[in-house]
This record gives C-alpha cells, sequence and structure tokens, in this order.
C-alpha cells in the first residue's frame, strides 16, 4: 500500500511538473537581442557564469645541494670512452647507409601496394540515363517529404494552439534618403508586419499590446530602426504530447511512412 501511493505521489509531481509553463521573455532593441527563459523560479537561460577558480601558486624550493667534486680518475676514464677507436669504420656512414636501405625497401612496399589499390575503372553511364536517375532520386525525396508532411501536420497544429505569445510591441521606422525608396520600404514593412500578425494568430494565441511602423524621409538609411518585444510562454506537456502523437503515426502505418526514416538516414 505504501509504494502504491509513493508511486501515485511521483506520477502527480510529474504531471504537475510538466504543466507549469515555460516563460520566455524576447527583447530585440538598437540591433541587440536579449532573450531569458524561465521555468518556475530558475534561470534556464542565460545560466550565470562561474567565477574562475585561483590556482594557487607553489614555492619553488631552494636546490642546497652542492654538485659533487669530480675526481681526476673518472675524468680521464670519460675521456677515454669518448674517444673513437682506430679499426672501427665510422658511425655516420653505417647509419646513412642503413637509412638508405630502409628507405628502398618501404619505397618498393607502397608501389606494390599501391599497385594492388588501383580499383579499375568505372564506365560512365550515358548522359540521359544519369539525367533519369536524378529525376528518379528527386520524385523519391519529394514523395517523402510530402510523407513527412502529412505525418507532421496535425501534430503541429496542435502544438501550435498550445503557444501563447502575449505583450507584442513592434516599433519599427523605414527610412532612407530618397522619398520614394522610404515610402515603399514603409509600404513593404507594414504589410510584412500586418500579414505576418494575421498568419500567426491562425495557429498560435496571441495578444498584441502596440504597433508602430513610422516612415522617415530625408534619412540615411541605416537609421531605420527594427525593435521589438514579446512574452512567450509553453508547456512542456504540450511538446511531449506532440512528440508522442508524431511517433504514434508513425508506428500505426509504418508501411506508408518507411520513406521517411529512409530519408532521415540518407539525410
Amino acid at each position: 500500500m505504501i509504494a502504491l501511493i509513493i508511486i501515485a505521489a511521483l506520477i502527480l509531481i510529474i504531471l504537475l511538473t510538466v504543466n507549469i509553463p515555460v516563460e520566455a521573455y524576447i527583447r530585440f532593441y538598437g540591433g541587440k537581442a536579449d532573450i531569458k527563459v524561465k521555468y518556475l523560479f530558475l534561470s534556464l537561460y542565460p545560466k550565470k557564469e562561474k567565477p574562475p577558480k585561483k590556482k594557487k601558486r607553489r614555492k619553488d624550493k631552494p636546490n642546497n645541494e652542492m654538485p659533487l667534486p669530480v675526481s681526476e680518475e673518472t675524468a680521464a676514464e670519460d675521456s677515454s670512452e669518448d674517444m673513437p677507436e682506430k679499426d672501427s669504420p665510422p658511425k655516420a656512414y653505417t647509419v646513412r647507409t642503413e637509412k638508405a636501405t630502409e628507405k628502398q625497401s618501404t619505397s618498393s612496399k607502397e608501389e606494390r601496394s599501391s599497385d594492388k589499390k588501383k580499383p579499375p575503372k568505372e564506365e560512365k553511364l550515358p548522359l540521359l540515363e544519369r539525367i533519369s536517375a536524378k529525376l528518379d532520386e528527386l520524385t523519391e525525396k519529394k514523395n517523402s517529404v510530402m510523407l513527412l508532411i502529412e505525418l507532421v501536420t496535425e501534430p503541429l497544429k496542435r502544438f501550435g494552439s498550445k503557444i501563447r505569445i502575449d505583450d507584442v510591441i513592434i516599433d519599427f521606422a523605414a527610412a532612407d534618403e530618397d522619398a520614394a525608396k522610404a515610402a515603399i520600404s514603409y509600404g513593404t514593412i507594414g504589410a510584412a508586419v500586418y500579414d505576418g500578425i494575421s498568419f500567426l494568430r491562425c495557429f498560435v494565441g496571441m495578444s498584441v499590446r502596440s504597433v508602430n511602423i513610422s516612415c522617415l524621409y530625408n534619412t540615411p538609411a541605416d537609421k531605420s530602426r527594427y525593435d521589438g518585444e514579446c512574452k512567450v510562454r509553453l508547456r512542456p506537456a504540450s511538446l511531449i504530447n506532440a512528440v508522442f502523437a508524431v511517433g504514434f503515426g508513425y508506428i500505426s502505418n509504418k508501411k506508408k511512412y518507411s520513406p521517411v526514416m529512409e530519408l532521415f538516414r540518407k539525410g
């Protein structure tokens, strides 16, 4: 009975932790991005850098040992050992001859191995056959990509509906010294912003605080402004559910979606 209570408590704790949302604060002002990710009271990003540990320097102990005196007999023996014998051949000549023989043997071995490793020349296919093979490969990739989109579309839609984007602030300014170019860029930016917001609202829950798009005439183009911020919330359980949905869809119809795995293996 106690074991069942412990297991139930662990499952309850896991469910609670998975359903607590992760919050990401994204700010972009003056060409610099500032991203902060928090989960409860924990800061997931950016992580605080730990200060480097200071290494203790070891003091070198003074060497108080005095060198031993060298006697005259030992010095004479060392000098006699260093003198070459009269009858023996010079060492440099013997070393050079040995190295030459070794180089000859290694070069002959490499030539033999290279002769053995040379593969037979493959005959090239005609141009039409190569083009048809390439087209077949492209059609196979296209079919596998379409199957991947079919497999992922529904789980992604459900996953997108669980994402929440709030407190969106957009402050853009189109600048140019030429008034016509400034007006054209102002129109394109405005259309892109409002179309993007409407597109995202079809899949993601979204609340906009303010949108400000202005046009700066007789102003250098580098004075254009693209500032904004937003807050993104997501529960880890939604991501886990999406992954399980994709995996279950693949396993339930493995024969149909087998080209998808081949696409990943080849890629």
